[in-house]
């Protein structure tokens, strides 16, 4: 067997990848091993993940096959950092409901403020934005 390269890093395939017909993998293989062998394949495989190593292993690949890049778009990229930063708001805002606990009282308030936040999301202009503009 060939030695296999292990400064490439192994790169999970990313949802959206459109690979072409001919390269897509549709067929799951399980493989049954016992403690020992486990052990041996994960000391072998070193960066890569176990499947994309016995891939290697089975095909005499020295490296995995690069990937795929995924091109976003610029209005995208800008898209995606202002939602990113939406997603970060509404987590820190989660985990502190779930540390503090919902009184039965204020959840009247966070459902004005969820609902709030979703329409800032797709864009619809409240009203009270409207009067103060006029």
């Amino acid at each position: 067997m060939k030695p296999i390269d292990q400064s490439r890093t192994s790169r999970r395939p990313r949802r959206g990848h459109a690979l072409p017909e001919t390269e897509r993998r549709r067929h799951a293989v399980m493989l049954r091993v016992n403690d020992a062998e486990l052990a041996e394949i994960d000391a072998r495989r070193g960066i890569y993940d176990r499947g994309e190593f016995l891939r290697m292993a089975l095909f005499g690949m020295t490296q995995a096959r690069p990937r795929p890049a995924m091109v976003i778009p610029t209005l995208n990229q800008s898209a995606w950092l202002e939602l990113s930063r939406s997603a970060s708001n509404l987590n820190q805002f989660a985990r502190h409901l779930n540390e503090a606990g919902i009184q039965l009282g204020d959840l009247p308030q966070i459902i004005i403020l969820l609902n709030q936040f979703r329409d800032a999301l797709i864009g619809v202009r409240l009203t009270e934005d409207m009067d103060d503009e006029s």
